[in-house]
């Protein structure tokens, strides 16, 4: 579900891992890792596993060049 119509501050602060990869343009598997890396990642209830939109954000900017 992208959230190209809504401003930067109303967007959701944590996102579901299909929302993730969509926001983010990348596979389940690195998606994961990063956010794991980071802190960014949490699971809830053996089921439920949601990623700090923001927190991803910013470690995946240290990368840039």
């Amino acid at each position: 579900m992208p959230y190209k119509g809504l401003k930067e501050n109303n967007k959701p602060e944590f996102l579901r891992m299909k929302e993730a990869m969509i926001v983010f343009s990348m596979g389940p598997d690195k998606i994961e890792a990063l956010a794991k890396e980071c802190g960014a990642y949490s699971k809830y209830e053996d089921h439920i596993v949601l990623i700090d939109r923001g927190r991803l954000r910013e470690y995946i900017e240290t990368f840039r060049v």
